[in-house]
């Protein structure tokens, strides 16, 4: 017996046949209506609100008994972190009167707006693509399986929004906006510009298309942008973007005399290493674990998200973004959390559990055995990332003087956390700076001076490419750092 749904959404009326007995969030995602589910469907995130015959409820927890009619609800902003991005130069902008930077993130978009003098405003939205796959290769996946449209339609859409909501809070008409930089990593631009994903899925993984290149909003599809010049930054190559090129930009990391590392920690956890006048670049799959997605209890920074837990009397004390009441935990808290198991000896350096499998923290939001596993993953796949570059040119961790941590997520972490855990080196931590978004920051600086776009070009055209999939010291690492210690 089927019911029927009626999807009110932007004015218009669209009808879908259900299964009496459907799990809510199921048969949406069936009929391609974007949901998102960080917490893995576990009713804790509160990110799939809807209105269900004129109650909110979540659909992840709804069960279809008959017929309804259904409105999703909006989502409060989430949080971008980083301060104010750098002032664009104003002796050769891109834009005339306003320019918009944006970094493409794979679960996160977020954006500033700008003007000569520099930031008007900044926001930050969940990548709408997230309802078809949290990492690149079930996009691709998608993307080559006949949703390619769907995929470059919700995020020109959301692209849209941005500017739309930007250029209302300053107060200037949309179509003052006559610039924009949009980076991100190579599958995101291949996704945006509706171009063929298929050899990003299959060795040896050569992208026909590196981008560095100019276009219009009108040709992206993007109703807000449409009168638009967009530049896309050049990508160092299939599995390295754009979103590196310009976090190298905004971290001066080439400008170092000495040897320097970057490490953009997100989904695609990207690493850039200036040694001898020389750049590497390389990248490994961390997943969305660092950005809570997949987790249990697990959610973006936004409000209600633990982002610190500590030690109190012996006990876990936790912090949430906004106050308030629990709705998850982040990325930043999942590594105090982990920290703090490890203190208490809930779990030990291989992960294992002991006596349990969660640890409550509060609100009802725990860790997980499986959560636990997660992270080890993305943090073993980063931190044998760092230590297989360091060895492939012989570089000892001492000759480093510097080691940038760029991503939102590395915003809010706590340094020594993160070498409790491993995710960094202890014997890095004195010398780690943390730079927020940089790759937002360096789109921001080549629509300030457009002379960088050209210069980043050429200077990622040089870079080596260490290709980490196929090398048997990055499994050695892997290995040796999924572990606590």
């Amino acid at each position: 017996m089927n019911a029927v749904i009626t999807l009110i959404e932007k004015g218009t009326e669209r009808r879908i046949e259900a299964p009496v007995g459907s799990k809510l969030s199921q048969v949406l995602a069936r009929a391609e209506v974007a949901l998102d589910l960080p917490c893995g469907g576990h009713g804790t995130c509160g990110n799939c609100r809807v209105s269900v015959n004129g109650e909110a409820c979540l659909a992840c927890q709804t069960i279809v008994e008959s017929d309804l009619q259904l409105e999703k609800l909006p989502q409060e902003g989430m949080s971008i972190v980083g301060g104010q991005l750098p002032v664009p130069s104003a002796r050769a902008p891109m834009f005339a009167r306003y320019g918009l930077a944006v970094d493409i993130g794979t679960t996160t978009l977020c954006a500033a707006l700008l003007d000569k003098n520099g930031q008007l405003g900044h926001t930050a939205r969940k990548n709408p693509q997230t309802s078809f796959g949290a990492d690149v290769i079930s996009r691709i996946e998608k993307s080559m399986s006949g949703y390619a449209g769907q995929l470059a339609g919700c995020l020109a859409a959301v692209i849209s929004e941005i500017a739309d909501e930007l250029a209302a809070g300053a107060g200037i008409p949309i179509a003052e906006i006559d610039a924009a930089v949009l980076t991100g990593n190579t599958t995101m631009l291949h996704l945006l510009t509706r171009q063929d994903c298929t050899p990003l899925s299959r060795a040896p993984f050569a992208a026909e298309r590196l981008f560095g290149e100019y276009t219009e909003g009108s040709e992206l599809e993007i109703p807000s942008l449409r009168g638009a010049k967009v530049y896309l930054p050049r990508c160092p190559c299939a599995f390295v973007g754009g979103d590196i090129t310009t976090a190298i930009l905004a971290s001066g990391l080439c400008e170092s005399r000495g040897s320097a590392m970057l490490v953009d920690i997100g989904t695609n956890g990207e690493i850039a290493l200036w040694h001898e006048g020389e750049l590497t670049c390389s990248s490994t799959a961390a997943g969305p674990a660092f950005e809570g997605a997949g987790l249990s209890c697990g959610t973006y920074a936004t409000t209600g998200a633990i982002d610190r837990v500590w030690l109190e009397s012996g006990k876990p004390c936790c912090s949430t973004i906004g106050g308030g009441c629990a709705v998850g935990i982040c990325g930043s808290g999942i590594i105090d959390a982990l920290t703090v198991m490890l203190e208490l000896g809930v779990i030990d350096e291989t992960g294992a559990m002991a006596d349990t499998d969660n640890f409550e923290l509060r609100d009802g939001i725990c860790i997980t055995d499986k959560d636990v596993r997660k992270i080890q993953l993305a943090k073993g796949a980063v931190r044998a990332g760092m230590e297989t570059m360091l060895e492939s040119l012989s570089l000892a961790k001492d000759k480093l003087e510097v080691l940038y941590i760029a991503g939102g997520f590395g915003s809010r972490m706590d340094l020594k956390n993160a070498a409790a855990i491993g995710l960094i080196p202890e014997e890095l931590r004195g010398l780690t700076k943390v730079i927020g978004n940089a790759a937002l920051a360096g789109a921001a600086l080549i629509l300030g001076d457009k002379a960088l776009a050209a210069q980043s070009e050429q200077l990622i055209g040089r870079a080596k490419i260490l290709p980490l999939d196929s090398s048997p010291a990055f499994t050695e690492n892997f290995m040796e750092y999924m572990a606590f210690e």
